[in-house]
C-alpha cells in the first residue's frame, strides 16, 4: 500500500506542474480568441502561457527550495560554479544530438517534428531570443527539474527520477523525434540538477541547447558545411565527445549535494 501511494505522489508532482502550463498557454489562447488578437505562430501562445507558468509555480518552488535548504528563509540569486561549462555543454548537447538524428531516417518515418520546427522558424528574431531561448526554457525547466524531478526524487530517487522527468520532458514534445532528442536532454538536465540543485543552472544549460540549435548549428555550421555528409559526422562526434567531456569534468569538479527530501 506505500507504494502504491509513493507512486501517486510521484505522479501527482510530475503531473500538476505539466497540468499548470497547459493550462497557463490554454488560457492565454482564449483570452487571445476573445479579445480578437491573431496569432502568427504557436509561440504567441506559447510565451505569454510559458510566462505565466513562471509566476504561478514560483511560489509551490519556492516553498520546496526553502524545505530543502533547511534555516535559509528564501531563495537568493547566487553565482553558478562554471557556468561557462554548462553553457559549453549545452551547445554541445544540442549539435550532437540534431546532427545524429539527422542522420538516421527517423525524420522521414516521422515527419511530424518538421511542423514543430517550421513553427519555430517563422517566429520573429526577438521572439526565438525572448521566448524560445529564455523564457520558454525556464517554464519547461520549473515544470520538469524545478519541482517535477524534485518530487520525483522524494519517492524514488535519483536515477528512477531522472529516468521518468526524462520520459515527461521527451513525450511533452509531441512528436517521436523531439521526444528522443528532448528526453536525452532531460537526462543530462537532471543530472546538472543532481549536482547544482540549482534552477539557475538547468535554465542556463536549456537554453545553451536551444541556443545551440537555433543559431550555432542551423546559423553557422551547417552553412559552413553544406551538403558534406563526411563534414557533418565529422561535427556530430567531435560534439559528442564534448559533451561527454564535459558531463565528466562537472561530475568530478561538482560532487553530488546532500538532498533533503520533503514528505
Amino acid at each position: 500500500m506505500e507504494i502504491i501511494k509513493s507512486g501517486l505522489r510521484a505522479l501527482w508532482k510530475i503531473l500538476y506542474p505539466l497540468m499548470v502550463y497547459y493550462l497557463s498557454v490554454f488560457a492565454v489562447g482564449v483570452i487571445f480568441q476573445t479579445w480578437g488578437i491573431q496569432t502568427n505562430t504557436t509561440i504567441d501562445m506559447i510565451l505569454p502561457g510559458a510566462a505565466l507558468t513562471l509566476a504561478i509555480l514560483w511560489f509551490p518552488y519556492k516553498r520546496d527550495w526553502i524545505l530543502r535548504q533547511g534555516l535559509i528563509k528564501k531563495p537568493v540569486p547566487t553565482p553558478v560554479p562554471m557556468w561557462e561549462h554548462l553553457v559549453i555543454l549545452g551547445v554541445a548537447a544540442s549539435i550532437a544530438g540534431n546532427i545524429i538524428i539527422s542522420l538516421t531516417p527517423l525524420t522521414q518515418w516521422f515527419p511530424a517534428v518538421e511542423g514543430a520546427v517550421a513553427e519555430i522558424d517563422a517566429a520573429d528574431w526577438l521572439q526565438q531570443v525572448i521566448g524560445v531561448c529564455l523564457i520558454i526554457p525556464a517554464a519547461e525547466e520549473m515544470v520538469f527539474r524545478g519541482i517535477g524531478y524534485g518530487g520525483l526524487r522524494d519517492e524514488m530517487g535519483p536515477a528512477w527520477a531522472a529516468l521518468f522527468s526524462a520520459l515527461f520532458f521527451g513525450a511533452f514534445h509531441g512528436n517521436l523525434v523531439q521526444g528522443i532528442y528532448a528526453g536525452l536532454l532531460g537526462l543530462i538536465l537532471a543530472f546538472i540538477m543532481e549536482r547544482y540543485h540549482s534552477m539557475t543552472a538547468v535554465w542556463l544549460t536549456h537554453a545553451a541547447t536551444n541556443v545551440g540549435s537555433l543559431y550555432v548549428l542551423d546559423g553557422v555550421l551547417i552553412r559552413l558545411i553544406g551538403n558534406s555528409l563526411a563534414a557533418l559526422a565529422l561535427v556530430g562526434l567531435i560534439s559528442l565527445a564534448v559533451t561527454v567531456c564535459e558531463i565528466r569534468f562537472i561530475g568530478r569538479n561538482m560532487p553530488s549535494r546532500r538532498w533533503k527530501l520533503i514528505e
